[in-house]
């Protein structure tokens, strides 16, 4: 027998308690008249009656009360006499490119395998994924059950993550020895290395499914007043001609043809003017991937994106010129342009001024109390967007009250260390860096002299590092609200970021991540918590729910492969836990057997026996 709270024991020392009370009783004789006290002879008593225990039942069912009271908060279980099954757990890539003609039909194939090789009482689980892991059946003996799932299981329209399915499927493990089956198209973009680890108790086996097909897609749209493009990319190897359609989704469509060689995308335009609503353009194509032949666009009737610049003092406007200046190259039209204000002390920093903006960047606090700042944390927990850039004007000591209890820290920076480097990617694929494109290596160039310390608490991302491996740039999403916090400043003093020719577009894509594409215009699919909207067209997810455009992931329709063997390689492998799977162990049994139930339940018939006896040992004094 084991217990999961053995401290609990020590209440046992209490069932002295009621031991003493009733070796050490007193029993009090009934006072009798007798008036001639004077003739008694006084004597000295000899010898005393030894002490002994009075209502043996009664002190039995006292000690056996508080007995039970402290085994059963000690929660007790009793080991198995055989060891279970390890679970097999099933992770089943339903990603868009397993739409492909035939590739879920080999997936499921594959997972049947798998399941019919287990014997009938090991336990089962089942999950699917692509950009998101979904837990379908947790482990079960039902094998029938886990197959009709898998006959049910159908190809959506998220691209591919390795690390979701396999962090889902280490929970359902719950450190124990088991087995985890992926059945996938082994697509290299859904695996970053290092992303994810399983402890080496747990064997994984990778199942391959799917050979390359020709694949045509609407990588991209766009719709402005006089014109829309549409890029559309042959992804398979040979040469494809094509219709594409485009036009407003309820309505007659304009059409097209375009020939391309494998490999090759190409542009086309229709010209306009064109109306505020949604847009859809269409290629015609079959033998591929269903979910990218359709890409939506919204044009926007509404005014330019509001973007609020907080400085301090009013001789501290010359920090916000770059961003003025980075916003005002980006564009003028009322679907892509920007309104700039700059808001100078506190009176910037009061709620009612925050929530006239779409973005706000906060760049000096010059002359403002710490704990007027304080308002810019409610301000990002009810949805706001905020970009902090740490810098010679904006004390990170002061700025760490705001981005603290949100999860990134900042200090001020050894001035004696080494210059912290350029700007590294801590993931290529990561949005923001991944719309930068070849940006990002004048990012890299980018020559930094200072920077703040930062550090990043679990559930906010690092998504770039300095030279020297310290956090550059950081964010972390709260609810709807989202905070991005940059460790050098935005206005040349501790860089030369600002005249890099990434600068711009930097500014830009940091927009674009926080609102979306657009001011909102667009939405990754990815991002996009409600199931009802979970696929490409133009739905209510944007920012504060206004309508926004929700398209696949291109990059899905890469068919680069990665093999087995590298894939095993890249997956960090550290050691079980014993103890954790030891004590893991130990609470699913007590879970199971639920001893403590019974014991509280005969703590309570228990306590009614005393009740009863105590009251009529008590009813036979008072007769007596």
């Amino acid at each position: 027998m084991g217990f999961l709270a053995p401290a609990f024991l020590v209440g046992l020392a209490a069932v002295a308690v009621p031991i003493l009370l009733h070796l050490f009783r007193r029993e009090v004789a009934p006072p009798v008249a007798f008036t001639a006290v004077r003739f008694l002879q006084k004597r000295t008593i000899e010898q005393q009656e030894r002490r002994r225990i009075q209502d043996p039942w009664l002190l039995l069912l006292r000690v056996a009360a508080l007995a039970l009271l402290a085994l059963a908060f000690a929660r007790p279980y009793l080991q198995a006499d055989a060891t279970t099954r390890p679970p097999v757990v099933l992770a089943v890539d339903v990603s868009y490119s397993m739409g492909a003609p035939g590739r879920l039909d080999a997936a499921r194939t594959a997972a049947t395998a798998a399941l019919d090789e287990v014997g009938g009482d090991v336990p089962v689980g089942l999950i699917s994924f692509a950009d998101r892991a979904m837990v379908v059946a947790e482990p079960t003996t039902d094998h029938g059950a886990i197959r009709a799932q898998l006959a049910a299981l159908t190809a959506g329209h998220g691209a591919t993550r390795y690390a979701g399915p396999l962090e889902a499927a280490r929970s359902l493990l719950e450190g124990r020895e088991g087995r985890i089956v992926l059945v996938t198209d082994l697509q290299s973009r859904g695996w970053a290395r290092g992303t994810t680890s399983l402890p080496d108790n747990v064997r994984l086996d990778v199942v391959g499914v799917g050979a390359r097909v020709d694949n045509v897609l609407v990588r991209d749209l766009l719709v402005t007043r006089d014109q829309a493009r549409a890029v559309v990319s042959n992804a398979g190897q040979g040469p494809a001609t094509v219709s594409v359609q485009f036009g407003r989704p309820d309505a007659t469509m304009t059409t097209q043809s375009v020939s391309l060689d494998g490999g090759v995308s190409r542009e086309l335009v229709f010209p306009g003017p064109h109306a505020g609503g949604p847009y859809v353009a269409r290629v015609a194509h079959a033998g591929g991937f269903p979910a990218d032949n359709e890409r939506y666009a919204l044009l926007r009737d509404q005014a330019a994106t509001t973007v609020r610049v907080l400085i301090g003092d009013e001789v501290e406007r010359s920090r916000a010129l770059f961003v003025e200046r980075a916003f005002g190259a980006l564009g003028t039209e009322p679907t892509t342009s920007y309104a700039v204000t700059v808001g100078t002390g506190a009176d910037a920093l009061t709620a009612e001024a925050l929530r006239q903006a779409d973005l706000v960047f906060w760049l000096s606090a010059t002359g403002i109390d710490r704990r007027v700042v304080a308002t810019l944390e409610p301000f990002v927990r009810d949805g706001g967007r905020l970009v902090v850039a740490c810098g010679p004007a904006l004390d990170p000591r002061v700025a760490d009250v705001v981005t603290r209890p949100l999860g990134i820290t900042l200090a001020g920076g050894d001035p004696g260390t080494a210059a912290p480097g350029g700007l590294v990617a801590q993931d290529p694929r990561h949005p923001l860096l991944a719309a930068l494109g070849e940006a990002r290596l004048d990012l890299a160039r980018t020559t930094v002299a200072q920077a703040c310390d930062m550090g990043v608490a679990p559930g906010a991302t690092t998504i770039s590092r300095f030279g020297d491996g310290r956090p550059a740039l950081a964010e972390v999403r709260v609810g709807t609200g989202h905070l991005i916090v940059l460790a050098t400043d935005l206005g040349r003093q501790w860089n030369n970021l600002p005249v890099q020719a990434a600068f711009v577009p930097l500014v830009g894509e940091l927009a674009r991540h926080m609102l979306g594409d657009g001011a909102g215009a667009r939405v990754a699919l990815a991002s996009v918590e409600d199931a009802r909207y979970q696929r490409p067209g133009v739905w209510p997810v944007g920012p504060r729910g206004q309508l926004a455009a929700v398209n696949v992931d291109p990059s899905e329709s890469d068919q680069a492969v990665v093999s087995v063997d590298e894939f095993q390689q890249a997956l960090a492998r550290p050691p079980a836990d014993e103890a954790r799977v030891a004590r893991i162990e130990a609470v699913r049994l007590e879970q199971d057997q639920g001893w403590w139930r019974y014991g509280m339940a005969l703590l309570g018939l228990t306590l009614v026996a005393e009740s009863l006896i105590a009251r009529r040992r008590r009813a036979a004094e008072v007769v007596s």
